[in-house]
């Protein structure tokens, strides 16, 4: 027994569909499988490259200002806004992830809508029991019915840009480093710069495949990518590999969601405090006192002060993940609670977020003030949003 807690003396609960869509990355990767993988995401994350992203997060929503400003002006007071912020996110995502314009904010796309009918199908009875199921009896998500074919037809339509995406990015890197600082490139520049024991071998690869074989009929199988190998002394060094694929995919899976699914939320919760709102409204016009330039530099959106509250306050309240699992490698003495091994264990992080005997009386309202509280003690066991230590979300 022990109580010494260590991240990698616990396995993340492997989820089958998302799996499937996302490969076996860092989302699911365990010891120091991940911590090589975290090491290979680290650099696309530093301060100087995300100071570089500002300019696309302004050219994005400011076409999103553009369309509500026209909908406003056709007479329409009631504006449904997640479509719309999904869409934003999702070409944000693309753009400083790959270089790759999804355009779905103003054009159709074929990648954005396989995207859509995977996160935003409704969620009826059947499709429901396949979520909750797949994990127990994993055939289940093979059964020819609409939900399944559905979910394999867009996870191929996904799959197919990745591949040309990875393909086109490796060609342009044999004629040096990438120069462009979106997410993709920066891993390709990674991996070739890493020593050897470090990089992605053939024998990894093959092992990822094998995950996906049992995760997907014949026909998917097909969606994985070929493989082209160069032999640098005793190591085989993949130079289209698909574990660029499951980090790409990770990232675009939880980006895009966890940031569209957050915006949302925060509307929702200022249109339900108008006085929040309108706090928030008066720093953001000192800040853009001209509404026709609105090109903010990075270093403006960090003074917002109030703004950085109202996010941290929606993300307490409105958690991505509202609860995980564990299952623990050994033993475990928890307080006075002994936790044989291999034993599943949940985190209730909403729970937790809005407990009184933690955040107080006022645990269950809607108050972004608290975070100016200089007194407010938080640390990563008691507002986890994003967990924390290196299992936590990467660029945090």
């Amino acid at each position: 027994m022990t109580s010494s807690y260590k991240a990698y003396d616990f396995f993340k609960s492997q989820n089958k569909l998302a799996i499937a869509l996302l490969g076996n990355g860092l989302a699911f990767a365990e010891g120091d499988d991940h911590k090589r993988q975290r090491k290979m995401m680290n650099p696309a994350f530093s301060h100087s490259n995300i100071k570089e992203m500002v300019p696309t997060f302004i050219r994005v929503t400011s076409t999103l200002k553009g369309l509500i400003k026209n909908e406003i002006n056709q007479g329409n007071s009631n504006i449904n806004l997640t479509p719309y912020i999904s869409k934003t996110t999702l070409d944000i995502i693309g753009s400083v992830g790959f270089s790759y314009e999804f355009n779905s904010l103003t054009s159709s796309n074929e990648i954005a809508e396989a995207y859509d009918s995977v996160f935003n199908a409704p969620l009826n009875t059947l499709r429901v029991a396949v979520i909750l199921l797949a994990n127990y009896i994993p055939f289940i998500k093979d059964i020819l019915i609409g939900t399944n074919v559905e979910f394999k037809n867009a996870c191929a339509v996904i799959s197919r840009v990745s591949k040309k995406l990875v393909e086109e990015k490796y060609k342009e890197a044999e004629n040096g480093e990438l120069k462009n600082k979106d997410l993709l490139s920066l891993l390709i520049n990674t991996n070739k710069i890493l020593p050897d024991e470090e990089k992605m071998t053939y024998e990894e690869l093959k092992a990822i495949k094998k995950i996906f074989i049992c995760l997907f009929t014949v026909r998917q199988i097909s969606m994985k990518f070929p493989v082209f190998v160069g032999c640098y002394g005793n190591v085989v060094q993949i130079r289209q590999v698909s574990i660029i694929y499951t980090k790409i995919m990770t990232f675009l899976v939880t980006g895009h969601e966890t940031t569209s699914a957050t915006t949302c939320w925060a509307l929702y919760l200022l249109a339900q405090h108008p006085h929040e709102q309108d706090l928030l409204r008066e720093e953001l016009v000192k800040v853009i006192p001209d509404k026709s330039n609105f090109n903010l530099s990075y270093d403006e959106i960090n003074s917002l002060e109030y703004l950085n509250c109202v996010i941290k306050e929606t993300l307490r309240m409105c958690t991505p993940v509202s609860i995980i699992s564990r299952t623990n490698l050994k033993d475990e003495v928890f307080g006075k609670y002994f936790i044989p091994k291999n034993s599943e264990i949940f985190i209730g992080i909403s729970a937790f977020q809005k407990s009184s005997e933690i955040w107080g009386p006022t645990a269950d309202n809607f108050d972004p003030k608290r975070w100016l509280n200089p007194s407010l003690n938080v640390t990563n066991l008691n507002y986890s949003p994003f967990l924390g230590g290196p299992r936590g979300c990467t660029g945090v």
